[in-house]
Protein backbone atom coordinates (compact mmCIF):
# COMPACT_ATOMS: atom_id res chain seq x y z
CA UNK A 1 0.00 0.00 0.00
CA UNK A 2 1.79 3.13 -1.20
CA UNK A 3 -0.81 5.72 -0.33
CA UNK A 4 -4.57 5.83 -0.26
CA UNK A 5 -6.15 4.29 -3.33
CA UNK A 6 -9.32 5.24 -5.16
CA UNK A 7 -10.70 8.59 -6.25
CA UNK A 8 -13.29 9.21 -3.54
CA UNK A 9 -12.26 11.48 -0.66
CA UNK A 10 -11.66 9.95 2.77
CA UNK A 11 -12.53 11.96 5.84
CA UNK A 12 -11.37 11.76 9.42
CA UNK A 13 -12.31 13.93 12.36
CA UNK A 14 -9.82 14.91 15.02
CA UNK A 15 -10.50 16.37 18.47
CA UNK A 16 -7.74 18.43 20.06
CA UNK A 17 -7.68 20.31 23.33
CA UNK A 18 -9.12 23.43 21.71
CA UNK A 19 -10.50 22.51 18.30
CA UNK A 20 -12.48 20.06 16.21
CA UNK A 21 -10.81 19.39 12.84
CA UNK A 22 -12.08 17.76 9.64
CA UNK A 23 -9.23 16.15 7.67
CA UNK A 24 -9.48 14.91 4.09
CA UNK A 25 -6.79 12.26 3.98
CA UNK A 26 -5.99 12.31 0.25
CA UNK A 27 -5.70 16.06 -0.29
CA UNK A 28 -4.54 16.72 3.28
CA UNK A 29 -7.06 19.52 3.51
CA UNK A 30 -7.60 20.46 7.16
CA UNK A 31 -10.80 22.33 8.02
CA UNK A 32 -11.28 23.68 11.54
CA UNK A 33 -14.95 23.10 12.29
CA UNK A 34 -15.08 24.88 15.63
CA UNK A 35 -12.99 25.99 18.59
CA UNK A 36 -15.54 27.88 20.68
CA UNK A 37 -16.25 25.24 23.33
CA UNK A 38 -14.15 24.16 26.26
CA UNK A 39 -11.76 21.22 25.81
CA UNK A 40 -12.88 18.75 23.17
CA UNK A 41 -12.17 15.06 23.76
CA UNK A 42 -14.52 12.21 22.88
CA UNK A 43 -16.25 11.84 19.49
CA UNK A 44 -19.00 9.40 18.58
CA UNK A 45 -22.39 9.39 16.82
CA UNK A 46 -25.61 7.45 16.51
CA UNK A 47 -25.97 5.01 13.60
CA UNK A 48 -27.62 7.11 10.87
CA UNK A 49 -27.44 10.11 13.20
CA UNK A 50 -26.86 13.54 11.59
CA UNK A 51 -24.91 15.08 14.49
CA UNK A 52 -21.64 14.37 16.22
CA UNK A 53 -21.75 13.52 19.90
CA UNK A 54 -18.85 15.15 21.75
CA UNK A 55 -17.53 15.24 25.29
CA UNK A 56 -16.32 18.51 26.85
CA UNK A 57 -14.66 19.02 30.21
CA UNK A 58 -15.84 22.67 30.34
CA UNK A 59 -12.75 23.60 32.33
CA UNK A 60 -9.00 23.90 32.04
CA UNK A 61 -7.59 20.55 33.14
CA UNK A 62 -4.41 22.31 34.27
CA UNK A 63 -6.46 23.54 37.23
CA UNK A 64 -7.14 20.00 38.48
CA UNK A 65 -4.48 19.60 41.17
CA UNK A 66 -6.15 18.14 44.26
CA UNK A 67 -9.39 16.79 45.63
CA UNK A 68 -10.74 20.31 46.21
CA UNK A 69 -10.41 21.21 42.54
CA UNK A 70 -11.71 17.80 41.46
CA UNK A 71 -14.73 18.27 43.74
CA UNK A 72 -15.68 21.29 41.61
CA UNK A 73 -14.89 19.58 38.31
CA UNK A 74 -18.18 17.77 37.62
CA UNK A 75 -19.13 20.34 35.00
CA UNK A 76 -18.33 18.17 31.97
CA UNK A 77 -21.07 17.61 29.40
CA UNK A 78 -22.02 15.73 26.27
CA UNK A 79 -23.22 17.65 23.24
CA UNK A 80 -25.16 16.40 20.23
CA UNK A 81 -25.74 19.11 17.65
CA UNK A 82 -27.49 21.99 19.42
CA UNK A 83 -28.33 19.83 22.46
CA UNK A 84 -26.11 19.81 25.55
CA UNK A 85 -26.64 17.62 28.61
CA UNK A 86 -26.69 18.88 32.15
CA UNK A 87 -23.20 18.80 33.73
CA UNK A 88 -22.42 15.36 35.14
CA UNK A 89 -18.89 14.40 34.06
CA UNK A 90 -15.52 15.14 35.62
CA UNK A 91 -12.65 15.44 33.15
CA UNK A 92 -14.31 13.17 30.54
CA UNK A 93 -12.09 11.42 28.02
CA UNK A 94 -13.19 8.96 25.32
CA UNK A 95 -16.87 8.19 24.64
CA UNK A 96 -18.66 5.62 22.47
CA UNK A 97 -22.25 5.22 21.30
CA UNK A 98 -23.18 1.73 22.48
CA UNK A 99 -25.13 -1.01 20.76
CA UNK A 100 -28.04 -0.51 23.20
CA UNK A 101 -28.45 3.19 22.32
CA UNK A 102 -26.67 4.58 25.37
CA UNK A 103 -23.42 6.56 25.50
CA UNK A 104 -20.42 5.05 27.25
CA UNK A 105 -18.35 7.79 28.91
CA UNK A 106 -14.99 7.68 30.61
CA UNK A 107 -15.77 9.78 33.69
CA UNK A 108 -12.07 10.04 34.34
CA UNK A 109 -12.04 12.54 37.21
CA UNK A 110 -14.48 10.36 39.18
CA UNK A 111 -12.43 7.25 38.35
CA UNK A 112 -15.42 5.59 36.70
CA UNK A 113 -17.11 4.46 33.53
CA UNK A 114 -20.49 6.23 33.33
CA UNK A 115 -23.26 5.14 30.98
CA UNK A 116 -25.60 7.95 29.86
CA UNK A 117 -29.04 7.06 28.52
CA UNK A 118 -30.43 9.84 26.27
CA UNK A 119 -33.94 8.40 26.74
CA UNK A 120 -33.61 8.50 30.55
CA UNK A 121 -31.01 11.18 31.30
CA UNK A 122 -31.53 11.07 35.06
CA UNK A 123 -30.72 7.35 35.27
CA UNK A 124 -26.98 6.70 35.36
CA UNK A 125 -25.06 3.42 35.43
CA UNK A 126 -21.47 3.40 36.66
CA UNK A 127 -18.65 0.94 37.05
CA UNK A 128 -15.17 1.09 38.52
CA UNK A 129 -12.12 -1.13 38.65
CA UNK A 130 -11.20 -0.14 42.21
CA UNK A 131 -12.71 1.52 45.28
CA UNK A 132 -11.02 4.87 44.59
CA UNK A 133 -13.59 7.63 44.02
CA UNK A 134 -11.38 10.42 42.64
CA UNK A 135 -8.56 10.44 40.13
CA UNK A 136 -6.32 12.66 42.27
CA UNK A 137 -6.27 13.70 45.92
CA UNK A 138 -3.26 16.03 45.89
CA UNK A 139 -0.39 16.87 43.53
CA UNK A 140 1.58 13.97 45.02
CA UNK A 141 -1.25 11.60 45.89
CA UNK A 142 -2.64 10.12 42.66
CA UNK A 143 -4.52 6.91 43.54
CA UNK A 144 -6.88 6.95 40.54
CA UNK A 145 -6.92 4.44 37.71
CA UNK A 146 -7.41 7.27 35.18
CA UNK A 147 -9.86 5.37 32.99
CA UNK A 148 -9.50 7.07 29.60
CA UNK A 149 -10.59 4.76 26.75
CA UNK A 150 -13.52 2.43 25.99
CA UNK A 151 -14.42 -0.03 23.24
CA UNK A 152 -17.56 -2.18 23.04
CA UNK A 153 -17.70 -5.40 21.03
CA UNK A 154 -19.64 -8.67 21.12
CA UNK A 155 -21.20 -8.16 24.53
CA UNK A 156 -17.99 -6.93 26.12
CA UNK A 157 -16.80 -3.49 27.18
CA UNK A 158 -13.04 -2.96 27.25
CA UNK A 159 -11.46 -0.03 29.11
CA UNK A 160 -7.90 1.22 29.48
CA UNK A 161 -6.69 2.29 32.90
CA UNK A 162 -3.78 4.69 32.38
CA UNK A 163 -2.76 4.53 36.08
CA UNK A 164 -0.40 7.51 36.36
CA UNK A 165 2.91 5.70 36.06
CA UNK A 166 1.84 2.70 38.15
CA UNK A 167 1.54 0.38 35.15
CA UNK A 168 -1.48 0.43 32.85
CA UNK A 169 -4.21 -2.22 32.84
CA UNK A 170 -6.94 -3.49 30.54
CA UNK A 171 -10.36 -3.92 32.17
CA UNK A 172 -13.01 -6.17 30.65
CA UNK A 173 -16.68 -5.80 31.64
CA UNK A 174 -19.76 -7.64 30.49
CA UNK A 175 -22.10 -5.33 28.62
CA UNK A 176 -24.65 -3.95 29.23
CA UNK A 177 -24.68 -4.98 32.91
CA UNK A 178 -21.05 -3.83 33.56
CA UNK A 179 -19.87 -6.75 35.67
CA UNK A 180 -16.08 -6.55 35.94
CA UNK A 181 -14.80 -9.79 34.44
CA UNK A 182 -11.07 -9.17 34.45
CA UNK A 183 -8.39 -6.57 35.09
CA UNK A 184 -5.12 -7.44 33.39
CA UNK A 185 -1.91 -5.52 33.98
CA UNK A 186 0.03 -4.60 30.85
CA UNK A 187 3.59 -5.62 31.57
CA UNK A 188 6.19 -2.82 31.51
CA UNK A 189 3.76 -0.31 30.04
CA UNK A 190 2.21 2.75 31.66
CA UNK A 191 0.26 5.78 30.46
CA UNK A 192 -1.63 3.88 27.75
CA UNK A 193 -4.53 5.35 25.70
CA UNK A 194 -7.06 3.72 23.35
CA UNK A 195 -8.18 0.13 23.11
CA UNK A 196 -9.09 -1.57 19.84
CA UNK A 197 -10.00 -5.26 19.73
CA UNK A 198 -9.78 -6.59 16.18
CA UNK A 199 -11.97 -9.29 14.65
CA UNK A 200 -9.20 -11.81 15.31
CA UNK A 201 -9.07 -10.72 18.99
CA UNK A 202 -5.83 -8.76 18.79
CA UNK A 203 -5.83 -6.03 21.45
CA UNK A 204 -4.13 -2.83 20.28
CA UNK A 205 -3.37 0.35 22.21
CA UNK A 206 -1.30 3.53 22.01
CA UNK A 207 1.76 3.49 24.24
CA UNK A 208 1.51 7.25 24.52
CA UNK A 209 4.64 7.92 26.53
CA UNK A 210 6.81 6.05 24.01
CA UNK A 211 5.17 7.47 20.87
CA UNK A 212 4.18 4.02 19.63
CA UNK A 213 1.36 1.50 19.16
CA UNK A 214 1.56 -1.91 20.86
CA UNK A 215 -0.10 -5.32 21.07
CA UNK A 216 -1.36 -5.54 24.66
CA UNK A 217 -1.16 -9.33 24.87
CA UNK A 218 2.25 -10.00 23.36
CA UNK A 219 3.78 -6.65 24.32
CA UNK A 220 5.05 -6.28 20.75
CA UNK A 221 5.65 -2.79 19.41
CA UNK A 222 3.56 -2.77 16.22
CA UNK A 223 4.59 0.72 15.12
CA UNK A 224 7.00 3.34 16.43
CA UNK A 225 6.96 6.99 15.44
CA UNK A 226 10.72 7.22 15.84
CA UNK A 227 10.21 10.61 17.46
CA UNK A 228 9.84 11.90 21.04
CA UNK A 229 6.10 12.49 20.64
CA UNK A 230 2.89 11.48 22.42
CA UNK A 231 0.49 9.09 20.65
CA UNK A 232 -3.22 9.22 21.46
CA UNK A 233 -6.24 8.70 19.19
CA UNK A 234 -6.65 5.58 17.07
CA UNK A 235 -8.84 4.89 14.02
CA UNK A 236 -8.64 1.91 11.65
CA UNK A 237 -9.99 0.83 8.28
CA UNK A 238 -9.44 -2.59 6.70
CA UNK A 239 -6.28 -1.21 5.06
CA UNK A 240 -4.81 1.52 7.24
CA UNK A 241 -4.57 2.92 10.75
CA UNK A 242 -4.69 6.57 11.79
CA UNK A 243 -2.76 7.56 14.91
CA UNK A 244 -2.97 10.90 16.64
CA UNK A 245 0.26 12.64 17.58
CA UNK A 246 0.83 15.38 20.13
CA UNK A 247 3.93 17.40 20.83
CA UNK A 248 5.53 16.50 24.13
CA UNK A 249 4.96 19.68 26.06
CA UNK A 250 4.43 20.89 29.60
CA UNK A 251 0.84 20.52 30.71
CA UNK A 252 0.20 24.27 30.65
CA UNK A 253 1.38 24.41 27.01
CA UNK A 254 -0.77 21.59 25.64
CA UNK A 255 -3.56 23.90 24.53
CA UNK A 256 -1.34 25.47 21.87
CA UNK A 257 1.16 22.70 21.14
CA UNK A 258 1.59 21.14 17.70
CA UNK A 259 -0.70 18.32 16.65
CA UNK A 260 -0.26 15.68 13.96
CA UNK A 261 -1.69 12.56 12.40
CA UNK A 262 0.06 9.40 11.16
CA UNK A 263 -1.21 7.20 8.34
CA UNK A 264 0.08 3.63 8.75
CA UNK A 265 -0.35 0.53 6.56
CA UNK A 266 -2.39 -1.93 8.62
CA UNK A 267 -0.77 -5.02 7.11
CA UNK A 268 2.87 -4.00 7.44
CA UNK A 269 2.59 -1.34 10.18
CA UNK A 270 4.79 0.90 8.07
CA UNK A 271 4.19 4.66 8.01
CA UNK A 272 2.66 5.81 4.71
CA UNK A 273 2.16 9.50 5.39
CA UNK A 274 2.20 12.18 8.04
CA UNK A 275 -0.12 15.17 8.49
CA UNK A 276 1.10 18.23 10.37
CA UNK A 277 -2.22 19.60 11.58
CA UNK A 278 -0.93 22.78 13.20
CA UNK A 279 -0.83 24.30 16.66
CA UNK A 280 -4.32 23.24 17.67
CA UNK A 281 -3.13 21.58 20.86
CA UNK A 282 -2.77 18.00 21.98
CA UNK A 283 -4.71 15.40 19.96
CA UNK A 284 -7.37 13.65 22.04
CA UNK A 285 -9.39 11.59 19.55
CA UNK A 286 -9.39 10.41 15.92
CA UNK A 287 -12.34 8.85 14.06
CA UNK A 288 -12.99 7.85 10.45
CA UNK A 289 -16.25 9.26 9.09
CA UNK A 290 -17.16 7.88 5.65
CA UNK A 291 -15.59 4.42 5.80
CA UNK A 292 -15.99 1.82 8.50
CA UNK A 293 -13.85 2.63 11.52
CA UNK A 294 -13.04 -0.72 13.09
CA UNK A 295 -11.62 1.00 16.19
CA UNK A 296 -15.02 2.66 16.74
CA UNK A 297 -18.53 1.20 16.37
CA UNK A 298 -18.19 0.75 12.59
CA UNK A 299 -21.18 2.89 11.53
CA UNK A 300 -20.57 5.58 8.89
CA UNK A 301 -21.36 9.14 9.89
CA UNK A 302 -24.59 10.25 8.19
CA UNK A 303 -24.02 13.96 8.74
CA UNK A 304 -20.87 14.33 6.65
CA UNK A 305 -22.49 16.54 3.99
CA UNK A 306 -23.39 19.11 6.65
CA UNK A 307 -19.85 19.02 8.05
CA UNK A 308 -18.41 19.67 4.60
CA UNK A 309 -20.33 22.94 4.49
CA UNK A 310 -18.75 24.11 7.73
CA UNK A 311 -15.47 25.95 7.92
CA UNK A 312 -15.01 28.06 11.01
CA UNK A 313 -12.49 30.24 9.19
CA UNK A 314 -15.02 31.11 6.50
CA UNK A 315 -17.67 31.68 9.14
CA UNK A 316 -15.35 34.06 10.96
CA UNK A 317 -14.52 35.88 7.71
CA UNK A 318 -18.24 36.34 7.03
CA UNK A 319 -18.84 37.50 10.60
CA UNK A 320 -15.93 39.96 10.47
CA UNK A 321 -17.07 41.49 7.16
CA UNK A 322 -20.66 41.76 8.39
CA UNK A 323 -19.47 43.40 11.61
CA UNK A 324 -17.37 45.88 9.65
CA UNK A 325 -20.32 46.78 7.43
CA UNK A 326 -22.57 47.23 10.48
CA UNK A 327 -19.89 49.42 12.08
CA UNK A 328 -19.78 51.60 8.96
CA UNK A 329 -23.56 52.08 9.05
CA UNK A 330 -23.44 52.67 12.79
CA UNK A 331 -20.73 55.30 12.42
CA UNK A 332 -23.11 57.56 10.53
CA UNK A 333 -25.72 57.25 13.28
CA UNK A 334 -23.12 58.14 15.96
CA UNK A 335 -21.41 60.86 13.89
CA UNK A 336 -21.69 63.44 16.69
CA UNK A 337 -19.76 61.14 19.06
CA UNK A 338 -16.13 60.05 19.30
CA UNK A 339 -15.09 56.63 20.62
CA UNK A 340 -12.51 57.26 23.34
CA UNK A 341 -11.78 53.68 24.36
CA UNK A 342 -13.13 50.15 24.03
CA UNK A 343 -14.21 48.12 21.00
CA UNK A 344 -18.00 47.89 20.99
CA UNK A 345 -19.64 45.43 18.63
CA UNK A 346 -22.08 47.04 16.20
CA UNK A 347 -25.49 45.44 15.81
CA UNK A 348 -28.53 46.41 13.78
CA UNK A 349 -30.20 49.81 14.31
CA UNK A 350 -26.87 51.32 15.31
CA UNK A 351 -26.66 49.42 18.59
CA UNK A 352 -23.25 49.18 20.27
CA UNK A 353 -22.64 46.16 22.51
CA UNK A 354 -19.94 46.14 25.19
CA UNK A 355 -19.60 42.76 26.87
CA UNK A 356 -18.50 42.31 30.49
CA UNK A 357 -14.80 42.44 29.58
CA UNK A 358 -14.96 45.41 27.22
CA UNK A 359 -15.48 48.79 28.90
CA UNK A 360 -16.40 51.44 26.30
CA UNK A 361 -16.72 55.22 26.25
CA UNK A 362 -18.32 57.53 23.66
CA UNK A 363 -18.20 61.31 24.09
CA UNK A 364 -19.77 64.17 22.16
CA UNK A 365 -17.45 65.96 19.80
CA UNK A 366 -18.70 69.46 20.81
CA UNK A 367 -17.70 70.68 24.26
CA UNK A 368 -18.73 73.59 26.50
CA UNK A 369 -21.92 74.60 24.70
CA UNK A 370 -24.46 76.30 26.99
CA UNK A 371 -27.14 73.80 25.86
CA UNK A 372 -26.10 70.18 25.55
CA UNK A 373 -28.27 67.11 25.12
CA UNK A 374 -27.82 63.37 25.31
CA UNK A 375 -30.57 61.37 23.70
CA UNK A 376 -30.02 57.60 23.37
CA UNK A 377 -31.39 54.23 24.43
CA UNK A 378 -29.75 51.61 26.63
CA UNK A 379 -30.20 48.13 28.02
CA UNK A 380 -28.55 46.34 30.90
CA UNK A 381 -31.36 43.78 30.92
CA UNK A 382 -29.03 40.83 30.31
CA UNK A 383 -27.32 39.93 33.59
CA UNK A 384 -23.55 40.07 33.23
CA UNK A 385 -20.79 39.54 35.76
CA UNK A 386 -20.23 43.30 35.53
CA UNK A 387 -22.79 45.54 33.85
CA UNK A 388 -23.68 49.19 33.98
CA UNK A 389 -24.34 52.28 31.91
CA UNK A 390 -23.26 55.78 32.89
CA UNK A 391 -23.85 59.31 31.66
CA UNK A 392 -20.50 61.07 32.00
CA UNK A 393 -18.95 64.51 31.90
CA UNK A 394 -15.55 63.56 30.55
CA UNK A 395 -12.47 65.70 31.20
CA UNK A 396 -9.90 63.03 30.42
CA UNK A 397 -7.47 62.52 27.58
CA UNK A 398 -8.17 59.02 26.31
CA UNK A 399 -8.14 56.88 29.45
CA UNK A 400 -10.76 55.78 31.95
CA UNK A 401 -10.02 58.72 34.22
CA UNK A 402 -11.03 62.28 35.12
CA UNK A 403 -14.81 62.41 34.81
CA UNK A 404 -18.10 62.58 36.66
CA UNK A 405 -20.46 59.66 36.06
CA UNK A 406 -24.13 59.07 36.72
CA UNK A 407 -23.91 55.29 37.04
CA UNK A 408 -27.00 53.17 36.37
CA UNK A 409 -26.50 49.68 37.77
CA UNK A 410 -28.76 46.65 38.31
CA UNK A 411 -29.96 46.10 41.89
CA UNK A 412 -32.64 43.47 41.16
CA UNK A 413 -34.15 41.47 38.32
CA UNK A 414 -36.38 44.41 37.37
CA UNK A 415 -34.80 47.53 38.80
CA UNK A 416 -31.67 49.67 38.61
CA UNK A 417 -30.20 52.43 40.76
CA UNK A 418 -28.34 55.60 39.79
CA UNK A 419 -25.43 56.99 41.81
CA UNK A 420 -22.92 59.79 41.31
CA UNK A 421 -19.25 58.79 40.96
CA UNK A 422 -16.26 61.06 40.50
CA UNK A 423 -12.84 60.18 39.12
CA UNK A 424 -10.32 62.84 40.14
CA UNK A 425 -7.54 61.56 37.88
CA UNK A 426 -6.33 59.05 40.47
CA UNK A 427 -9.27 56.98 41.71
CA UNK A 428 -13.04 56.57 41.69
CA UNK A 429 -15.11 57.79 44.64
CA UNK A 430 -18.85 57.54 45.14
CA UNK A 431 -20.87 60.37 46.57
CA UNK A 432 -22.77 58.40 49.19
CA UNK A 433 -25.40 61.10 49.65
CA UNK A 434 -26.63 60.73 46.10
CA UNK A 435 -28.70 57.83 44.81
CA UNK A 436 -31.91 57.39 42.85
CA UNK A 437 -33.72 54.05 42.94
CA UNK A 438 -36.53 52.71 40.81
CA UNK A 439 -34.84 53.11 37.41
CA UNK A 440 -35.60 50.66 34.60
CA UNK A 441 -33.01 48.24 33.23
CA UNK A 442 -33.57 49.57 29.72
CA UNK A 443 -35.16 52.54 28.06
CA UNK A 444 -34.93 55.84 26.23
CA UNK A 445 -32.73 58.45 27.94
CA UNK A 446 -32.95 62.24 27.56
CA UNK A 447 -30.33 64.16 29.50
CA UNK A 448 -30.16 67.95 29.15
CA UNK A 449 -27.56 70.40 30.46
CA UNK A 450 -28.48 74.11 30.31
CA UNK A 451 -27.28 77.27 32.00
CA UNK A 452 -30.01 76.68 34.55
CA UNK A 453 -28.97 73.13 35.45
CA UNK A 454 -29.62 69.54 34.42
CA UNK A 455 -32.64 67.34 33.81
CA UNK A 456 -33.07 63.61 33.23
CA UNK A 457 -35.91 61.59 31.72
CA UNK A 458 -36.02 57.85 31.12
CA UNK A 459 -38.93 56.54 29.07
CA UNK A 460 -40.56 59.96 29.46
CA UNK A 461 -40.43 59.85 33.26
CA UNK A 462 -38.41 62.60 34.99
CA UNK A 463 -35.92 61.68 37.70
CA UNK A 464 -34.52 64.27 40.09
CA UNK A 465 -32.42 64.51 43.22
CA UNK A 466 -28.90 65.39 44.30
CA UNK A 467 -27.57 62.75 41.92
CA UNK A 468 -28.76 64.75 38.91
CA UNK A 469 -28.86 68.29 40.28
CA UNK A 470 -25.23 68.26 41.44
CA UNK A 471 -23.91 66.93 38.15
CA UNK A 472 -21.31 69.42 36.80
CA UNK A 473 -22.44 71.67 33.99
CA UNK A 474 -19.34 73.77 33.44
CA UNK A 475 -16.67 71.35 32.12
CA UNK A 476 -16.24 68.12 30.24
CA UNK A 477 -17.79 66.50 27.21
CA UNK A 478 -21.05 64.66 27.70
CA UNK A 479 -20.77 60.98 26.92
CA UNK A 480 -21.81 57.39 27.59
CA UNK A 481 -19.69 54.85 29.45
CA UNK A 482 -20.98 51.25 29.41
CA UNK A 483 -19.99 47.68 30.26
CA UNK A 484 -22.03 44.48 29.89
CA UNK A 485 -24.68 46.61 28.22
CA UNK A 486 -25.95 47.93 24.87
CA UNK A 487 -26.60 51.50 23.75
CA UNK A 488 -28.46 52.79 20.67
CA UNK A 489 -28.45 56.25 19.09
CA UNK A 490 -31.52 58.45 19.22
CA UNK A 491 -33.98 57.75 16.42
CA UNK A 492 -35.65 61.12 15.96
Amino acid sequence: MDKLSGSDPLYAIVATVRALLLVELKSKRITPLEWNRSEYYGITWRPEGPDLILSHSMLDNNELRDVSSYALSEVGVLSEGAFTTQPFLSQPHQIAFASDGRIICTNTGRNAISIFDPARPNLMQEARVSDVRWDRLSPDDVPGDHLNSVFEKNGMLYAIAHRHGKGSALAQFSFPDLELLSLENVKNRTGLHNIWVTDDSQKISCHSEAGSVIDLVSGEILWDSGNPVYTRGLAASADFVLIGESERARRESRRHSMSGLWLVDRNTWQAIDYFCLGSYGAVHEVRLLNIKDEAHHGHLFAGLDALLKRDRREEIATERLSASNRALRSKALWKSFELVFGSPVSIENGGQVADSGNLCLLVQRTKNRPDRNLHFSFSIAQPEAESHMAIVAYRGHGGDADMDALLIQRISETEAEMSHWIHDGRSWNRRDDTAIAGLPLSGDVRFLVTSEGTSLEINGKPFSGNCVEDFPTDAGALGIRWLGATVWPAME
